[in-house]
């Protein structure tokens, strides 16, 4: 079950039956889950992510652009912001830029595709924590917000 691949051939009950099921998140209403922004300029694939942390629990914010992703993150804190390399308006290694003061101490993940080329020293620089490589299994990145 892969973001990019055959991701859109379940349905939510299918979800519940899957390997998701394993990586819920502990249903304590005493724990507070990070707060997710998601930059990405697919839409489908948007939607999707915001739907399926939203159904975990997640306060999850999702925009398309570079630019509304800054706006987003000065109108709010956010613990994870997760962002495509490839954006409308930018890159996600020149959003991260334009972010890295407001609210440092966020994890942000970078999703990349085979052939995207990301500076390691960069990374460090703008305090991207993990960079994941599309496709990836959705529970995948559950797992690392898990983490968080």
């Amino acid at each position: 079950m892969y973001l990019f691949g055959t991701l859109f051939d379940y349905s939510m009950d299918q979800w519940e039956k899957s390997d998701l099921a394993s990586v819920k998140m502990n249903g304590s209403k005493d724990k507070i889950k990070p707060r997710i922004l998601m930059v990405v300029s697919n839409d489908l694939i948007r939607d999707i992510f915001k739907n399926l942390f939203e159904r975990y629990g997640y306060y999850t914010a999702a925009v398309d652009t570079a630019k509304d992703g800054f706006k987003a993150i000065n109108d709010e804190c956010f613990d994870i912001v997760i962002c495509d390399f490839d954006l409308y308006d930018s890159t996600g290694v020149e959003f991260f830029e334009s972010v890295k003061d407001i609210c440092p101490n966020r994890n942000n993940i970078l999703m990349i595709t085979y052939g995207d080329e990301v500076d390691i020293t960069e990374e460090k620089t703008l305090n991207i924590n993990r960079v994941i490589e599309k496709p990836f299994p959705f529970e995948e990145l559950l797992r690392i917000v898990k983490e968080h």
